[in-house]
């Protein structure tokens, strides 16, 4: 397990994007790139946290008072880092994760159920699903929350929303060589790793799927800024790209 300190880095507040749904951008340790913590409520009013950041005691305040913190979603290895806060904090919280991610999520806190053991925390409540892209390689899948205006679906690693216009030797590196900026877009570390793994043509049958689906109205990216309007564009013109 790694340190289960509550360990504060800085965050932004709790945005609401819809009446069941909020998000906070906080920062990651030694690089200048902003995380996103998804919070949905589901229908029993117990709270699902994807991709979770430990905040400051008057924001956990909020949180609490939004529902009670019980379902914990690690989306990749990667966004494990508050992971085992969250659980010490919560020891009853569930801990879910993509079924290719569970070796290196465990490594840092307990899974007790794959996306593709239980797709929905609550197994009476469908308008909180956990999706897995098809294929037991994937290390990550999407989480699609439905809200009074539609559903939302929310990525991780897989597709950034990073604006252009940051300056600095890591936006140089990140932005301007590596191109992970200026759109909606699979990074290029991203397609590569889809390519050596022989996943892209099946991620991007994934993304024209969701593409047809009149029923989501936004995205949230892993990284970078919400998409609140044409969302099925957006997903068709990411998935050509691959």
């Amino acid at each position: 397990m790694n340190n289960q300190t509550w360990n504060v880095l800085p965050h932004g507040p709790i945005s609401p994007l819809a009446e069941n749904l909020w998000i906070v951008s906080g920062d990651i340790p030694n690089m200048d790139l902003e995380r996103i913590m998804v919070v949905a409520r589901l229908g029993n009013g117990e709270l699902l946290l994807h991709s979770a950041i430990a905040m400051d005691e008057p924001h956990m305040a909020e949180l609490e008072s939004l529902g009670k913190p019980a379902h914990l979603v690690v989306p990749n290895r990667f966004h494990r880092l508050d992971a085992a806060r969250y659980k010490a904090r919560y020891p009853d919280m569930t801990v879910y994760c993509p079924t290719g991610a569970r070796s290196g999520v465990e490594k840092v806190v307990p899974v007790d159920f794959t996306y593709l053991e239980r797709p929905h925390p609550d197994p009476e409540d469908s308008s909180v699903a956990l999706i897995e892209y098809g294929h037991p390689r994937f290390i990550e899948g999407n989480l699609q929350v439905r809200s009074s205006d539609g559903v939302t679906a929310v990525f991780c690693d897989l597709l950034f929303n990073i604006p252009r216009g940051r300056t600095g030797m890591f936006w140089l590196l990140y932005g301007h060589v590596m191109q992970s900026w200026g759109s909606p877009k699979v990074s290029p570390a991203s397609k590569a790793l889809l390519t050596v793994t022989g996943l892209k043509k099946l991620y991007r049958t994934w993304l024209e799927t969701q593409a047809n689906s009149q029923d989501i109205v936004r995205i949230v990216p892993g990284h970078g800024d919400v998409v609140h309007k044409d969302a099925q564009e957006v997903l068709r013109n990411v998935a050509a790209t691959l």
